[in-house]
């Protein structure tokens, strides 16, 4: 197997892990924050064996800067936001939609750069950000009858603009070392991330603790299969694709999450919600195409 099928292979098993850790947090129904909290904080001890073995065949100094480290942390920061709302969305209108809806920050993304940075996004980004808004209305259930699923879609939308921040940064803290340590630097995140969300949970007072071995099975099965799993997968495929087409590839995690909905939860779309997730999943697409 060449590289770039190795790659190819392994963001697919990342964006299909990722899909499946969505519809095991909407069947399992815990708080959200809580949820999220537990996801990451549990990731760290089994990232560990990979963290140490990783920083035994690299220059820990090197790899891990000051900068590298606090750039981390706020992308851990920026990436609990994410999960937080991402998880809300999840449970109000469903694992499917609420994975298609974070992907406007493909969108977001560039134009963070653009405001950070004066970086102008190109002309056809900037054209497909009104057909991506109409799809999202259509996924919230503009034209279908009964109220709109609003909370839902705002949380999602909110989740968007997190993982976007999360990219923004993460994307800047790479040091300039020969060995780079991106299995450690996922480690901090998780554990930033897993803290930021553990903080607002028991400032909202809605903390929910594993209550017994089940709960415990659940919390870590969706820490092992939705961080561990998918963005180990994601660190090793990266190296050898190109920036445009992983995020393409990233954009199955929606189609994986709507079709492992309606098949094992019964979540069916309605056809309006059908076509915003089209329109969602495309111009995602298309913008990928020209950001790499």
């Amino acid at each position: 197997m060449t590289t770039s099928a190795r790659g190819t292979a392994l963001m697919l098993l990342g964006t299909f892990s990722l899909a499946a850790a969505a519809l095991m947090i909407s069947a399992f129904g815990a708080d959200p924050l809580s949820t999220a909290a537990w996801r990451c904080l549990l990731a760290v001890p089994m990232l560990a064996p990979v963290v140490v073995w990783e920083l035994r065949r690299t220059e820990v100094r090197a790899a891990l800067p000051p900068r590298t480290v606090i750039l981390a942390v706020l992308a851990g920061t920026a990436l609990g936001v994410d999960y937080g709302f991402y998880n809300t969305s999840i449970l109000l209108i469903g694992a499917g939609l609420a994975t298609v809806l974070i992907n406007i920050q493909i969108v977001v993304v560039p134009l963070l750069a653009w405001l950070i940075e004066g970086t102008r996004p190109p002309k056809l980004m900037l054209a497909v950000a009104p057909a991506m808004l109409l799809g999202v209305a259509l996924a919230g259930g503009a034209f279908d009858p009964g109220p709109l699923q609003w909370g839902g879609v705002l949380a999602g939308l909110a989740a968007g603009v997190g993982y976007a921040l999360y990219l923004s940064i993460i994307r800047r803290s790479a040091p300039t070392a020969v060995r780079p340590a991106p299995c450690a630097v996922l480690t901090l995140v998780c554990l930033s991330a897993g803290l930021t969300t553990l903080v607002a949970a028991l400032l909202s007072g809605r903390l929910q603790a594993p209550e017994n071995l089940t709960d415990l099975a659940w919390f870590a099965a969706i820490a092992l299969i939705g961080q561990v799993i998918t963005y180990l997968c994601f660190n090793i495929a990266m190296t050898s694709l190109p920036e445009n087409l992983t995020s393409a590839l990233q954009l199955l995690t929606a189609v994986f999450a709507l079709i492992l909905g309606a098949a094992l939860l019964g979540q069916i779309p309605t056809v309006w919600q059908l076509a915003g997730c089209g329109l969602i999943i495309a111009g995602a697409w298309a913008a990928s195409r020209v950001s790499g």
